[in-house]
């Protein structure tokens, strides 16, 4: 029933985790975990091999999120598409996939984004308090018609996902955004806050939250008004 796909690119220290929470799971959802790698220089592909189902590499030049997710779903085989990204550990698995189940394609929705904070062990009080606006924002957007989703965790049916060609390939960023609102069209977009996922704080630390949250405002607003992003590079 369920297709999840990982894009990566050097990610060996977290992509043997991420699989491998679906060990206890798999056969009771049909899951297949198919791994596309966008050309990692580290042990990433050699480890997803011992653990994924399919592990994919795209070979064309300039590779970017978006064609990465494309080309891991041109390998999927089943009816719901779970794009997930390679640093997000869910909470409670087996109730994660349950309420999907339940969730999907029933009362016209066609698209589902969980609740995603920081990891339990490394959160700071900053970090929750963004995120709770951030989940809060993502809830009245979606409520009121602006589709939106970050792409740490992306559900959606395969079928809906091959009638709008998937993620657009000229995008480098803003992609989950685009996705979501051009998939309004169909059904409801939703987040569903029972859905829990946990993410690494290596941007927000690495970046900064100013920094990370203005692009995330400026990819948000060139995408809802000019339909392409502000980022320049993946």
């Amino acid at each position: 029933m369920f297709s999840v796909i990982i894009p990566t690119l050097n990610e060996e220290n977290n992509i043997k985790g991420v699989v491998k929470q679906f060990s206890s799971i798999k056969s009771k959802y049909n899951i297949e975990i198919i791994v596309s790698d966008s050309g990692s220089t580290d042990q990433t592909v050699d480890i997803a091999r011992k653990y994924c189902d399919k592990v994919v590499s795209y070979l064309g030049n300039n590779c970017n999120i978006s064609k990465a997710r494309n080309y891991g779903a041109k390998h999927a085989k089943n009816e719901v598409f779970i794009f997930l990204d390679a640093d997000i550990l869910i909470d409670n698995i087996n109730n994660f996939f349950k309420i999907i189940k339940d969730s999907i394609n029933r009362n016209n929705i066609i698209a589902i984004s969980p609740r995603i904070s920081i990891y339990p062990l490394e959160e700071t009080i900053i970090d929750k308090c963004i995120h709770f606006v951030i989940t809060l924002i993502s809830n009245i957007a979606n409520g009121i018609g602006f589709s939106y989703s970050r792409g740490g965790c992306q559900i959606l049916l395969k079928e809906n996902f091959n009638r709008i060609h998937g993620y657009n390939e000229k995008f480098v960023a803003a992609e989950d955004v685009d996705i979501f609102r051009r998939l309004r069209r169909f059904g409801r977009t939703v987040i569903i806050n029972k859905l829990h996922v946990f993410e690494s704080p290596r941007r927000y630390r690495r970046e900064g939250y100013h920094k990370t949250l203005y692009y995330w405002f400026m990819n948000w607003l060139y995408t809802l008004c000019f339909n392409r992003c502000y980022s320049t590079k993946w």
